[in-house]
């Protein structure tokens, strides 16, 4: 019988010295543009040596990359999960959620938000909760073509990115509660009944 495989630990000391490093990174653009930071700034900020970056990262868009991909996997369970449980009576709380934890990751939704230097990145989001919503959002399911279905998760995902960003840009301001009233109002009722009104005129 084939013996299976064991799965890979990384040494505590890498995981600290990489933590330490995407800390630095994101407090670094915080305050400037990613293009104009150089490794020599991460590794002064992050108290690790120069020639260490180099043991775990090729460039500073690699870095950059882990940083964004490790908060945003999270995003996407977290929408992905309530999306599988939320009907319509419950959208407000799945909004309510949703920016409960965009709160928690403020500094991760600055970076994605702010920096031009991850357009491509922004792009990815847009596509990955776009599909979630395609496959999950039970509004949507009820609309049945296919095409309408891929039209209005796309306006749904760059409404909810742009929201997001005002509500960054506003100091989190209304609660997010009150943000949950308002994705279910402004992004997923008004999306729904609006391409539902269109696919019967155009039967």
């Amino acid at each position: 019988m084939p013996r299976k495989s064991s799965p890979i630990t990384i040494d505590p000391r890498v995981k600290r010295t990489r933590r330490l490093l995407r800390d630095a990174l994101v407090s670094l653009i915080l305050k400037k543009d990613f293009a104009s930071i150089t490794i020599k700034e991460v590794t002064e900020r992050a108290e690790v040596a120069y020639i260490t970056f180099y043991r775990h990262y090729e460039s500073l868009d690699q870095l950059l990359m882990e940083v964004l991909n490790e908060g945003l996997a999270e995003l996407m369970t977290h929408i992905e999960t309530l999306a599988k449980q939320s009907d319509t009576s419950a959208l407000e709380t799945e909004g309510r959620l949703i920016f409960e934890y965009i709160e928690q990751k403020a500094d991760l939704f600055r970076i994605l938000l702010k920096s031009q230097s991850v357009t491509r990145v922004r792009r990815k989001v847009v596509g990955n909760i776009a599909a979630i919503f395609q496959k999950s959002c039970v509004p949507l399911e009820r609309l049945g073509d296919q095409v309408t279905i891929n039209i209005a998760s796309n306006h749904i995902a760059t409404s909810l990115l742009s929201l997001i960003e005002w509500w960054l840009e506003n100091n989190m301001k209304p609660s997010p509660m009150e943000m949950g009233k308002v994705y279910k109002s402004l992004i997923i009722d008004s999306t729904v009944g609006a391409v539902s009104s269109l696919s019967v005129i155009s039967r």
